[in-house]
């Protein structure tokens, strides 16, 4: 990420420095001589995010996407063929199953804008659990939500004492193992909150709802306590300082490694997704081409920059990555405009 920001700044001197003829040539230099620097080949196509820090094969749902990164840049600068063999991460499925068949809109506030993975109660890797305080969609295979998804305005924020009770969802099926508190002991990864708890503070119900395991995904300590959490201060302060109404969601993505023999994945990347209403109270009416989205994509790493802003990315990478249609309630005119843009502060 640091070589990125140092090439985005080079790249900005020399556009600013265009009209000066003998500095061009020192700048040439310069850029061509920049260790390791990926150069992309196709920079025109649609490349999930880890191309802006580090990709690895645990990055990709599959290996056909794998290959378009490959193929994407000279040189294989993340080290995607091993063999040599022109073919990127062959132990990855050759492509990914796709979304399930879709499902009948959900009147679950925090599904107003969609159901970014076709979640029902048929797939135990895609399975729904719709709650008061907010909607996910649970991976039994990784023990971990694919997504989470949740609403918040003032009405959702109190003087409520965070619970701390982290405990298993008794909620899962029959079959599902349940996650634990201490299947996190000794693993270097803290329990990182998917919905902040303070982001239920009204009351004790909604705050303990946030500490089920189902809740909760391993992430790196520096991450969560770090750039995560100052994402979430900035997402209550819009409710707090600009009565705005949001809607959020958030997941992670690839495999690091496991807990728990195996049950419990470690995500390689995490991902978030803000929509700030323009007109508070409206649902989906409320969404425009001018709303204010804010998306992030982050390495689940304690070597990360310092603040969030830096892994601001658009919503149609971080569906490329995911396979998720993440706005699927949004008129597909309006979808288009706010999924392409580069997220804003």
């Amino acid at each position: 990420m640091l070589k990125s920001a140092l090439w985005a700044g080079l790249g900005g001197l020399w556009l600013g420095l265009s009209g000066c003829e003998a500095i061009l040539p020192i700048l040439t230099d310069i850029l061509a001589e920049a260790p390791g620097q990926p150069v992309s080949v196709q920079a025109d196509r649609l490349l999930p995010p880890c191309v802006d820090d580090d990709c690895n094969c645990g990055d990709f749902r599959d290996q056909a996407l794998a290959q378009q990164v490959l193929d994407g840049f000279e040189g294989d600068p993340f080290v995607l063929d091993r063999d040599g063999n022109g073919l990127a991460c062959e132990s990855l499925p050759p492509v990914s199953s796709g979304l399930d068949p879709s499902v009948p809109p959900s009147d679950n506030l925090h599904l107003t804008l969609g159901n970014p993975s076709n979640a029902a109660t048929g797939n135990p890797n895609n399975y729904l659990i719709e709650r008061h305080q907010y909607a996910l969609a649970y991976n039994r295979d990784r023990g971990i939500a694919n997504w989470v998804s949740w609403h918040l305005d003032a009405r959702w924020l109190g003087n409520t004492e965070r619970q701390n009770d982290f405990r298993q969802d008794g909620g899962l099926p029959a079959g599902f193992y349940q996650v634990t508190p201490n299947d996190y002991r000794n693993s270097g990864y803290d329990r990182g909150h998917i919905v902040p708890s303070a982001d239920r503070t009204a009351n004790v119900k909604d705050n303990s709802a946030t500490f089920l395991m189902t809740n909760i995904l391993p992430q790196a300590p520096e991450n969560n306590q770090g750039l995560w959490r100052g994402l979430e201060e900035f997402e209550r302060d819009l409710v707090y300082q600009e009565d705005r109404e949001l809607f959020i969601l958030a997941g992670g993505y690839g495999e690091k490694d496991t807990l728990a023999g195996g049950k419990l994945t470690i995500p390689t990347r995490l991902w978030k997704v803000i929509v700030v209403l323009d007109q508070p109270g409206q649902g989906v009416a409320g969404v425009s081409a001018n709303s204010r989205i804010i998306a992030i994509d982050v390495p689940n790493s304690n070597d990360l920059l310092e603040d969030w802003q830096s892994y601001q990315t658009t919503i149609d990478r971080i569906e490329l990555a995911t396979g998720y249609d993440l706005l699927s309630q949004v008129p597909v005119e309006i979808q288009a405009v706010l999924e392409a843009n580069l997220s804003q502060e």
